[in-house]
């Protein structure tokens, strides 16, 4: 049986809400779902990226006036490209086209152009050599039938309201929508594919008159040029990444409203709130919908005014299977609409995408979780709003240890996660690195630092890394925090801490002693909360550990009875005589390896039977194996273990090419991703 996006998606979430019964259902809000359920990665579809760089031109403007036509699913029309040189002696542009749409011509300035279509490929020929600095504006005309694309199979999506496909004959009403996350923009309209080239987008675009269409931006007009069909005209007032431009278009019923919030050290802001959805949705749609405006004011005041001033924020639904953050028009899925309120995280995490994601975008997708990561955190920072502190702490923990009980080892590193999306480490793991890092600078520095990245001139409207945001991190601490970025982004480490307590008893004072040390081979620099219980009162406070064994002296003008240190389980940490996990992979050696192949040692706590696929760089299986059952061998780092070591060998792959790749092991129901790199 073939299950839906939408079916699957719900089936994520009724997993996360068994693996945290405490939650009640009926008033504490699940976390958000992931774009659609994270897949292993045997399931990936052969998509590469477009190329990466400049190539030599910036992308100004997209014009697009387009037809979509849901009977039989195609799509026709012209895109008008501006673009400005950044060399000299330019000639050869390249854009993103699939090679399954068809490019009927290309002019500029009334002159055909030569192209070739080659792939995925768009290479067009100017008649003259472009000067650095020098625009030019080119006329494309294209036609063809989407197709699924990406890993979500999505980009141009034509369904129905019941079915998910189009033909049923049970319901006759279309459901058009685009989402293009990551690089599927360029499965509907010749494009530049690239997040850090953000450029000024315009949509023009006829469908069936029994429907309204929503996009970016504001709404300019709407004609009936010709019987039967509606042209809706939208522009967007702001740079926008070309997966975050938008199209969703049924026979939508709705309401809009007004929202006036007041941004921190800023003037207040009067946005019109927009709700589209399909019929049978409208009631359970406004109390689904009902806290939008709060949410915007919270939001507001965390992170500064609604970059997109002056322009609408519009909720669509579509017919797909999770949410998607297009500028000032995020689609939502089906699944949301139960009239429960029970998805609101998820209104507030596509919410937070406006400051975090579409106003600062990554410059590359390797940085994902600086969307995704901040998203999450901001669902964290709701619930304390929202509620209370122990619903936080609670969110925390379902994120954290209850959902991921290895605390992150073996899914990969933030800085270079695989595959990019979906992958529940850029949204959980980025959330606890935001939280820690709130722990380490306490309340006022961090939020200060939250704030100051999403109004920084440099960066909202523009492109952004997680070297920026590090660079402010460190101006807000006024230090280095090279030791805390590190671990959390470019290795698995998780803190295994060591600690003692002394209580020294003298009159009506209290002296506490507490020596920590971290054991894990990779220090990192972390806040600590510790509460000191004085008779019937408590003494909280949070200590910096900044270097790997650190002894506190503490004082209380009170006997001090007890010591609780971490009392909300809010460190992502382990005790000193933890477990280790079933399966440790150490990472490939050597790396970069030769023709000769590379050995990988093995850790398994018990019996286990081993398996291992191998992916390249567009997640294909290209070798698979295995093993077989192996005997344990103790943990990493115990004097007595013994590591298996499996090898190897490019020669059992027909061809390998040089590249980069992705060992994936499997045992037990554990799971460790290495990734390498082969030259020739």
């Amino acid at each position: 049986m073939k299950t839906s996006p939408e079916a699957m998606a719900f089936i994520l979430l009724m997993g996360l809400s068994a693996l945290c019964p405490s939650v009640a259902m009926a008033e504490t809000p699940q976390p958000s779902p992931y774009h659609a359920p994270p897949a292993p990665l045997a399931s990936r579809t052969n998509f590469p990226p477009p190329a990466s760089g400049t190539r030599g031109f910036d992308v100004l403007s997209y014009d697009l006036d387009i037809s979509l036509d849901p009977n039989p699913g195609t799509i026709a029309g012209r895109v008008d490209v501006g673009l400005q040189s950044l060399q000299n002696g330019l000639q050869l542009i390249h854009l993103d086209l699939v090679s399954t749409l068809d490019c009927l011509e290309i002019s500029s300035g009334g002159d055909i152009l030569f192209f070739e279509h080659l792939g995925d490929s768009l290479l067009v020929h100017l008649n003259a050599a472009l000067a650095e600095a020098e625009t030019e504006t080119l006329s494309i005309s294209y036609e063809g039938r989407p197709r699924p694309h990406g890993s979500f199979h999505a980009g141009m999506m034509y369904r129905l309201h019941n079915s998910g496909t189009v033909g049923d004959p049970s319901d006759d009403f279309p459901v058009i929508a685009s989402v293009s996350e990551t690089w599927s923009a360029h499965s509907w309209w010749p494009c530049k594919d690239h997040p850090s080239d953000k450029a000024l987008v315009s949509l023009t675009a006829s469908v069936p008159d029994s429907l309204s269409l929503v996009s970016n931006g504001t709404l300019l007009g709407v004609q009936s040029n010709q019987p039967g069909w509606r042209t809706y005209r939208w522009r967007e007032a702001y740079p926008l990444p070309t997966y975050l431009v938008s199209v969703a278009a049924s026979n939508y019923v709705g309401w809009t409203e007004d929202c006036l919030v007041s941004p921190l050290n800023g003037p207040d802001q009067n946005i019109s709130l927009g709700f589209q959805v399909f019929p049978h949705d409208l009631s359970d749609a406004a109390t689904d919908l009902a806290m939008t405006c709060q949410a915007m004011d919270f939001m507001a005041q965390l992170a500064g005014p609604y970059p997109f001033d002056g322009e609408k924020y519009d909720q669509v639904e579509i017919k797909w299977g999770g949410a998607m953050e297009h500028s000032t028009a995020t689609s939502l899925p089906p699944y949301l609409f139960l009239g429960t309120a029970r998805f609101e995280n998820l209104v507030v995490h596509e919410l937070a995408h406006q400051w975090f994601g579409d106003s600062l975008t990554p410059a590359v997708w390797s940085d994902i979780w600086l969307n995704e990561g901040f998203a999450r955190y901001c669902e964290a920072l709701w619930m304390e709003h929202s509620r209370n502190r122990e619903a936080y702490a609670e969110f925390m923990q379902n994120i954290g240890p209850v959902f991921h009980e290895n605390l992150f080892v073996g899914d990969g590193l933030l800085a270079d996660p695989d595959p990019i999306l979906p992958n529940t480490l850029v949204y959980d793991k980025g959330a606890w690195l935001l939280h820690s890092l709130r722990l380490l600078l306490g309340d006022n520095d961090f939020f200060a630092l939250l704030h100051n990245y999403a109004t920084a001139p440099d960066l909202i409207h523009d492109s952004t890394t997680t070297g920026d945001f590090i660079q402010l991190a460190e101006q807000q601490a006024g230090r280095n925090l090279d030791n805390f970025f590190h671990p959390w982004l470019n290795t698995e480490t998780v803190a295994r801490l060591h600690s003692e307590v002394e209580i020294h008893y003298g009159g009506e004072i209290g002296n506490v002693r507490l020596r920590f040390q971290q054991l894990q081979e990779v220090w990192l620099e972390m806040g600590i909360p510790v509460v000191l219980h004085c008779g019937g009162s408590d003494t909280q406070m949070i200590l910096t550990m900044d270097r790997r064994e650190q002894v506190f002296q503490l004082a209380l003008d009170c006997p001090v009875d007890s010591v609780s240190i971490d009392p909300e389980s809010l460190v992502l940490m382990q005790k000193a005589n933890a477990s280790a996990p079933l399966m440790t992979v150490e990472r490939p050696w050597p790396n970069p390896s030769y023709l000769s192949g590379a050995d990988f040692r093995i850790y398994l706590l018990e019996s286990s039977e081993l398996s291992v696929n191998m992916f390249d760089v567009r997640g294909r299986r290209v070798y698979q194996s295995r093993v077989g059952r192996l005997g344990a061998t103790g943990a990493a780092g115990e004097a007595d273990s013994t590591p298996y070591i499996w090898h190897f060998s490019p020669a059992e792959v027909d061809v390998l090419a040089a590249g980069v790749y992705w060992f994936e092991f499997l045992a037990s129901g554990h799971r460790v991703v290495r990734k390498i790199v082969f030259i020739h």
